[in-house]
């Protein structure tokens, strides 16, 4: 695969299959694929319908015919993120985890000039978490996992997640933070829109914040952790806390390094849709550190990303890693 081609790192699949639930019926959010022809399907969480979707979520031929259009060397696979299924047990959900897992590897396997892969595992349990890592990478050959921005609840810079974070240090994995079931969408129910427009992007940014404050780029410094969104709204609550650990010498003491130096070790996508915030993030955030992202195949996906990206390469420093050099350095292919 060509080292300079835009790769694409924010792209979801959905097996046009999943398993039967494990149960025979009794796992109340079980997810399943309604599919009503060859091209359309609907997602069930249950029996509740969560999203329609159609065949670029399962078919390569799709896909890479949309990549050839949209001038995308390279996709990086992920789950819909409502498949990572925080909420089952976690025995349940580890098979169902296992079998996109081999979903997302068989696409990789058929087409390893156009795609990456990232699986899941099944952080409700944080240490099964870290034991499937090493699966994740020597059965399935994928690059690293995407998780939630908190796992029921909680977020990442939790102490209970340390063992799943020494695993994916010790494997060299990547892991992409993506929101889900923000906590704030309780208090959003009079105005259910503002959750994926606004809620998402405020939970990436505390579930950032949370890994700096509680210091895990500390106990973990090899660690590569990318944000989906641009990290949502984590640029403006940066400078606030840059300046809190200044006026407050650093924290009491609590974080031997600024945020902003924390922030700057953080990948990002480039999904931010507005050129001037992209070339902020690129220019003063994380210079070096942000690669391509689109969402394919969503209806919130960013459009025309090789122009996209176009519209900033040439005006800040490093540009050139907004097409490849990030993306492979977050991927660990450079180290391979």
């Amino acid at each position: 695969m060509s080292g300079s081609g835009l790769i694409d790192v924010h792209s979801h699949i959905v097996p046009r299959q999943l398993p039967a639930d494990p149960t025979g019926g009794r796992i109340e959010k079980w997810p399943c694929v309604q599919c009503h022809s060859a091209t359309s399907a609907t997602v069930l969480m249950g029996q509740k319908p969560f999203r329609k979707i159609d065949e670029r979520s399962w078919d390569i031929a799709r896909r890479v015919a949309d990549m050839d259009r949209d001038h995308v060397a390279a996709q990086v696979l992920s789950p819909m993120p409502e498949l990572l299924s925080y909420w089952l047990d976690a025995a349940p959900a580890t098979e169902l985890a296992r079998f996109v897992n081999g979903a997302i590897a068989e696409m990789v396997a058929k087409r390893p000039d156009r795609f990456y892969g990232l699986g899941s595992v099944p952080m409700q349990e944080p240490a099964r978490a870290a034991e499937e890592l090493r699966l994740v990478k020597e059965k399935f050959a994928l690059s690293g996992v995407e998780i939630g921005s908190n796992i029921n609840g909680k977020y990442l810079g939790d102490r209970r997640f340390d063992p799943f974070f020494a695993a994916a240090e010790e494997l060299g994995l990547a892991v992409f933070v993506h929101a889900l079931h923000p906590l704030q969408a309780p208090h959003l129910a009079a105005m259910p829109t503002l959750v994926p427009f606004a809620a998402f992007p405020v939970d990436t940014a505390l579930c950032a914040a949370s890994l700096i404050m509680d210091g895990v780029l500390e106990r973990f410094p090899r660690l590569r952790i990318g944000f989906s969104h641009g990290g949502g709204a984590f640029g403006p609550i940066l400078h606030r806390m840059e300046h809190g650990w200044r006026a407050s010498g650093r924290f009491d003491g609590k974080l031997p390094q600024s945020p902003r130096s924390y922030a700057a070790r953080f990948f990002y996508d480039s999904l931010v849709y507005d050129p001037h915030y992209l070339a902020h993030l690129a220019t003063h955030v994380a210079p070096g550190q942000i690669f391509a992202g689109t969402d394919y195949p969503y209806l919130i996906e960013q459009r025309d990303p090789a122009g996209f990206i176009c519209s900033v390469a040439d005006v800040v420093e490093h540009g050139q890693t907004l097409w490849s050099g990030a993306a492979r350095r977050f991927l660990g292919l450079d180290l391979e």
